[in-house]
């Protein structure tokens, strides 16, 4: 649930990022000074430093505010003159951003400021924390797959590199087996029944069946891997879907598909309209339970 909780983060701040960048939206205007100058004077956080309190507006990054000016300082515009007196600057404290002496780099509230303008215009959205630890994440519970099955298959793609760090090739020919996944001794029947399917001509890897869904669900990472002439067969869609914890989202569209589960001796075919969604998830489909009882 933990790491579940980390991916949603991130996405989300991700799509705000994206969102700010076409509103133009900044961190902090100049007209906004005087009014927060009067909130800190205003608040009860007696002897604490303005950095401190002021620090939860900016997005925790996986580098400190000096290592980002090193590695990006293509992107960052000459930062305004100090407004401390000369003689009231600390002469132990020196700033690579106003290249003066003052206070420290990580201190510096100009580039701090900037620094956040550049990731809320997603210029730096590849140092957001969330974002980092989910690219980190350990894989669990990957399989080798024979080289012979890397052309003919669509495998589960990771949620953050579906995109752009994963080649898949497609053939459409027939395979010979289906595979179910192991079940220990500990785990008896309890654990998800995941299957592979052929699915519009695709053999299709990770479908989840789940006999508590009322639809079937083809989530969008597989969705565009589909040849062109199957995603063109996509219509508008005419329900929302609820979630078991009460989120409510409106597909993409709908696309009707001949399912086929088995082999050339062996095998059971369904027609079946999966829902088109976006969302994060660990498998390619679901299959509902109105199809479960037609297969």
């Amino acid at each position: 649930m933990e790491e579940i909780m980390t991916a949603t983060t991130a996405f989300i701040r991700g799509e705000a990022a994206a969102a700010s960048k076409k509103k133009g939206h900044t961190s902090w205007k100049p007209q906004d000074q005087p009014k927060r100058h009067v909130s800190e004077r205003k608040s009860d956080f007696r002897g604490q430093p303005r950095e401190g309190r002021g620090s939860s507006r900016f997005t925790p990054l996986t580098r400190t505010p000096k290592e980002i000016l090193a590695a990006e300082a293509g992107k960052f515009k000459p930062p305004p003159p100090m407004v401390t007196p000369v003689e009231k600057r600390s002469s132990n404290k020196f700033c690579d951003f106003h290249n003066d002496k003052g206070h420290n780099t990580d201190e510096c509230m100009q580039l701090k400021k900037q620094i956040e303008e550049l990731v809320r215009a997603g210029k730096l959205s590849h140092l957001i924390k969330e974002i980092k630890q989910g690219r980190d994440q350990p894989k669990v519970g990957k399989k080798e797959v024979p080289a012979k099955d890397k052309s003919m298959a669509i495998y589960m793609v990771q949620p953050w590199h579906r995109m752009t760090r994963q080649k898949v090739t497609q053939s459409f020919a027939r395979v010979s087996e289906i595979t179910f996944p192991p079940l220990t001794t500990s785990s008896g029947t309890e654990g998800p029944l995941v299957i592979e399917a052929e699915i519009g001509g695709h053999m299709i890897h990770r479908m989840y069946v789940d006999g508590g869904s009322s639809t079937e669900v083809l989530y969008e990472h597989c969705f565009n891997r589909l040849r062109p002439e199957i995603k063109s067969q996509m219509v508008p869609a005419t329900t929302s879907l609820t979630g078991f914890s009460g989120e409510t989202i409106w597909p993409l569209g709908q696309l009707r598909l001949l399912v086929t589960i088995g082999d050339a001796e062996h095998s059971t075919k369904a027609w079946m309209n999966f829902m088109i969604v976006r969302s994060l998830s660990l498998y390619n489909g679901i299959i509902g339970r109105p199809r479960i009882k037609e297969i």
